[in-house]
């Protein structure tokens, strides 16, 4: 044990005063980390749900791994309002067209006149709720999916466009069972609101709002000359959208001296695909019911044209200038605002935010902040409406936004105490071409990591960029050893090349998965920081043999209370854990959630990845109990009520495949408590992870939480 000793300043005026011989003094107690053994991963949807589960309820875990997440909550609004859901033309430019002819507000040469907002981050998609940005990577991100998805944010999160007191699901206006259940008429027969104000394009009501119809339309080429069908070369199509019905009949007609037509799909023609999908025709109907969304019907013909816009009312209109309330040009350079305007000011106040400057700027970081100027002119941003919180003092923002920012990574990390902070890491990975830029979300919640820690942070580029990882033989990516200990444990990793082929955007490159290599190495990546976390826990016993690999994995279920239904799980013990000399061993925890549209079971072979390396002594990779939560939506029985939150009943039959039974959502629950389409249309899905969490801790032998000098 090292003594400490008085300073010798001290015993120099203990010998002049006779101060007796001098006192030992014993070392302060080692600081205890609080360690939970636990670890939160998940990829895609699960990305995301890790980020919102982890971040809300840090004390839980001692990290997350964010692979393809998080949803970062002041990007995701901006890329909704100035991208996804926008690129319209300006009011005063509709009403210009209007004016001359009400019909060319449906053809797209007349709306391409006007500007389109460009990105001005790197790697963000350029995209407008015209076009949005396809890929096959992962999953045929086409519209019709886009509106899936959009469906199952808003049955968790409540509308993020326009609030509804009667429904977190519906628009104003709107009966929320129509939107659950659209009728047939759906496209033909919208629901019309009136006097739905709008600041940038309805401040006086004059526009009627109606739902509407949208999907990803069939593509056509022709064979010989690869030319795209061209619903719009014929202008009566501009007038009145052809019928699906006729479509093909058009295509073959178009094509019919180059070759005949080609119906393109994912498989056989993914280039094409990549180039051409995700815009949507104003020249053939639209058949797929946006049930979320309203629309202004500038011509007042009962359709959404191409150029008229969609209805957002999300937040009380504001000014982006900081917690010091100042611009740029009004800055000071103390913190503070002066009276007369420098133009050519650059951020004297050092307030502007920007991912790895300044992860703690608050001007112009896409979110309002106490201090920053706002209308209060409630949430359409029309004064003299009464619209919802006009004139309360208060800054105003929809519940849907609400919600999604009581889940938000950089919110939750923010109001950590330091000693949370310090305890709990942090993993981020995603591709620099992500769909929907979930690499780019990746960046600012590691730029805000990064900006707090005072210890080393790992910000890596690509996979042979992590230090120690690569093959000095091959130069391949060698991630299996023992150097993980001497790597960062608050980690980043992006992937993908600046310049790819088209040959490389076809295979996934730097996309939502990746590629196959891509993939495989971000499940590498994640299953050793994941190992590393706990470097001084003892490790059991991992011979080779045992119990096979299909005896200690298995699809399983638990009795959730708060889902009032049986809840399906995935779990993969490690090997040795049914050794008898282990029986007294406990092991750490890792949650792996998994992607939209996937189930436990198609997650439960990852596990195959570690056992291989727990048994391999060069490696002596950590032994791990692995656990895969469910993140579909339960099934109700419209005729009974009954609930089942599994994909097989207790006979083994497929639930989705009987009689009566639907699902709560579509494709995925992102893991957050449900909102649903009425006030009383709840599932505490989030909730129900952490019932999970402690039936695992009942159930198997995991190691319990504790507090150690270090882990």
């Amino acid at each position: 044990m090292k003594v400490y000793r008085a300073p010798l300043s001290l015993l120099a005026g203990c010998l002049i005063l006779s101060c007796g011989t001098p006192q030992v003094v014993p070392p302060p107690p080692p600081e205890k980390v609080p360690t939970t053994y636990r670890i939160l991963a998940g990829v895609s949807m699960g990305g995301i749900g890790t980020a919102a589960l982890g971040f809300s309820r840090p004390e839980r875990f001692d990290g997350v791994a964010v692979q393809g997440g998080p949803i970062d909550a002041a990007f995701f609004f901006r890329m909704l309002d100035k991208f996804t859901l926008g690129g319209f033309c300006s009011r005063a430019e509709l009403e210009k067209i209007l004016a001359a002819d009400p019909l060319k507000l449906n053809d797209p040469d007349a709306i391409a006149a006007c500007r389109v907002p460009t990105p001005t981050l790197k790697w963000e998609h350029q995209q407008d709720f015209n076009h949005w940005h396809y890929t096959t990577n992962g999953a045929n991100f086409s519209r019709e999916s886009y509106g899936n998805m959009i469906s199952d944010l808003t049955l968790g999160f409540g509308n993020l466009f326009t609030e509804n007191p009667a429904s977190p699901y519906a628009p104003p206006g709107v009966d929320a069972a129509r939107m659950k259940k659209p009728p047939a008429d759906f496209c033909t027969n919208p629901v019309k609101v009136k006097n739905l104000r709008n600041f940038e394009y309805n401040p006086d009501g004059k526009y009627d709002a109606i739902t509407f119809c949208d999907g990803q339309p069939r593509l056509f080429f022709c064979r010989n000359t690869q030319t795209p069908v061209d619903f719009c070369s014929d202008p009566a199509n501009k007038r009145v959208p052809l019928p699906i019905a006729q479509e093909k009949a058009f295509a073959d007609a178009f094509c019919l001296t180059q070759g005949g037509v080609v119906e393109a799909n994912k498989n056989d023609h993914p280039l094409y695909m990549l180039n051409h999908a995700g815009a949507s025709d104003p020249c053939r109907e639209a058949i797929g019911p946006m049930t979320v969304g309203l629309a202004y019907d500038y011509n007042a013909n009962g359709r959404r044209d191409y150029g008229e816009p969609t209805v957002n009312n999300p937040w009380e209109r504001f000014d982006d200038f900081g917690l010091d309330g100042c611009p740029d040009a009004l800055e000071d350079g103390k913190g503070g605002c002066t009276t007369t305007a420098n133009a050519a000011a650059v951020d004297p106040n050092h307030d502007n935010y920007e991912v790895d400057a300044n992860a703690l700027g608050t001007e112009n970081d896409w979110l309002w902040q106490q201090g920053e100027p706002y209308r209060d002119h409630g949430l359409d941003g029309v004064p003299g409406t009464s619209d919802l919180g006009e004139g309360n003092g208060k800054y105003d923002l929809i519940s849907g936004r609400q919600m999604m920012l009581k889940y938000d990574a950089r919110t939750n990390f923010r109001a950590l105490d330091e000693k949370q902070k310090k305890r709990f890491n942090v993993m981020v990975d995603g591709g620099i071409r992500d769909v929907f830029n979930l690499g780019v979300m990746a960046q600012h919640l590691f730029g805000l990591v990064k900006a707090v820690r005072t210890t080393a942070t790992g910000q890596y580029r690509d996979f042979l960029g992590i230090p120690g990882m690569v093959n000095t033989r091959t130069g391949n990516f060698a991630p299996w050893n023992n150097r993980w200990k001497l790597i960062p444990h608050d980690l980043s990793l992006l992937y993908g090349k600046e310049a790819p082929t088209d040959e490389d955007r076809v295979a996934g490159e730097g996309d939502h998965v990746g590629t196959i290599e891509q993939a495989v190495n971000r499940f590498y990546v994640m299953f050793n920081w994941a190992a590393a976390t706990w470097p001084n826990l003892e490790r059991p016993l991992t011979p080779f043999g045992g119990a096979s690999a299909s005896e200690r994995q298995k699809i399983t279920w638990f009795d959730s209370k708060l889902l009032k239904a049986k809840r399906e799980y995935a779990i993969a013990l490690p090997p040795g854990y049914d050794l008898p000399e282990n029986k007294d061993k406990r092991y750490p925890v890792l949650f792996m959630l998994h992607g939209y549209g996937m189930d436990p079971k198609g997650f439960l072979g990852t596990s195959l990845i570690t056992d291989s390396y727990v048994t391999d002594k060069d490696v002596n990779f950590r032994p791990i109990i692995q656990v895969f939560p469910s993140g579909r939506c339960c099934f109700v029985n419209q005729t009974t009520g009954a609930k089942d939150c599994r994909e097989t009943d207790d006979t083994g039959r497929d639930i989705d495949r009987l009689a009566g039974w639907e699902r709560e959502c579509h494709s995925g629950s992102f893991y957050v408590n449900r909102r649903g389409y009425t006030p009383d249309d709840v599932s505490l899905y989030g909730d129900a992870f952490f019932e999970l969490m402690d039936h695992v801790d009942q159930t198997y032998r995991t190691q319990p939480a504790a507090e150690v000098e270090a882990r």
